[in-house]
C-alpha cells in the first residue's frame, strides 16, 4: 500500500515554500486524502476527486507521463488557478494516488491589467468613458480596437468551419468532445486571451459560455 503519511509530511514544507495563494492537495484514486491551504470547500479531506484528476484517470494520461505541470484550473466561483499534478506510483508502477498544487492567479492577472493600461492607456470605448467633460475616441483609435475583434473573431470562425467540414456536420450536432477539440485548438492559438472570446466561441459552437468555462479546465 503507498505511504501517502510520509507524502503528507512534505505538505507544510510546500505551503511555506509556494505561499498562502497556494493550496496543495494529496489524494488517492478516489478521494482527497489531505488538504494543506485550501481555497475552496471542494478541496477537504473525503471529498471526491475533482474533474481533472478524475480526467487524468479516464484518459489514462498517468500511462505516458510523471506529471501535468502548469495548467488552468477553474474554483465553481469562476476564479482561475494556475496548477501543477504529480502522479504517484505504486511499487508495480499502478497509480496510487495525485499530489497536486492549485495557485490563485486572480491578482496577478488584476495586475497584468494594471500594467496594460499604465502602457496602452484607457481603452477609448471602454463603458463610461464618454461622459461630460471627456473628449470624444478618436475614430481612428476605436477602428484600431475593432479591428483586433474582427481579427479574433475571423480566427474563431476559420477555426470552427475547419473543424465542421473535418467532422461532416453542422455546429449543433458537434458532440461534447468534438467541441472541446476546437476550443483545444482555439486556446492554442492564444484566442481566449481576448476580452469576449468565450461569449463569441459560446455563440459560434451553440453552447453555453459556463460550457467553454469547463472545457477550459
Amino acid at each position: 500500500m503507498y505511504n501517502f503519511k510520509q507524502i503528507a509530511q512534505l505538505l507544510p514544507f510546500l505551503r511555506e515554500a509556494f505561499g498562502p495563494d497556494a493550496e496543495i492537495l494529496l489524494c488517492d484514486t478516489e478521494h482527497i486524502l489531505y488538504a494543506e491551504n485550501p481555497i475552496s470547500d471542494r478541496a477537504k479531506p473525503g471529498n471526491r476527486l475533482g474533474d481533472m484528476e478524475r480526467s487524468f484517470i479516464e484518459e489514462e494520461i498517468y500511462k505516458t507521463r510523471d506529471s501535468v505541470s502548469n495548467y488552468r484550473a477553474l474554483l465553481p466561483s469562476r476564479e482561475r488557478l494556475r496548477a501543477s499534478t504529480l502522479f504517484l506510483r505504486n511499487e508495480d508502477g499502478s497509480l496510487a494516488g495525485f499530489l497536486t498544487i492549485n495557485i490563485r492567479v486572480e491578482s496577478m492577472l488584476q495586475a497584468r491589467d494594471i500594467i496594460d493600461t499604465l502602457i496602452n492607456g484607457s481603452s477609448p470605448y471602454s463603458a463610461g468613458y464618454i461622459q461630460k467633460g471627456h473628449p470624444e475616441p478618436q475614430p481612428e483609435l476605436i477602428s484600431r480596437y475593432e479591428g483586433v475583434t474582427i481579427v479574433v473573431s475571423d480566427i474563431i470562425h476559420t477555426v470552427v468551419e475547419e473543424f465542421l467540414g473535418d467532422f461532416g456536420v453542422s455546429a449543433d450536432r458537434l458532440t461534447a468532445t468534438e467541441r472541446q477539440q476546437i476550443v483545444h485548438e482555439l486556446d492554442r492559438r492564444g484566442v481566449f486571451l481576448v476580452k469576449g472570446a468565450i461569449s463569441e466561441v459560446a455563440k459560434q459552437l451553440g453552447c453555453s459560455e459556463a460550457t467553454i468555462y469547463r472545457y477550459l479546465q
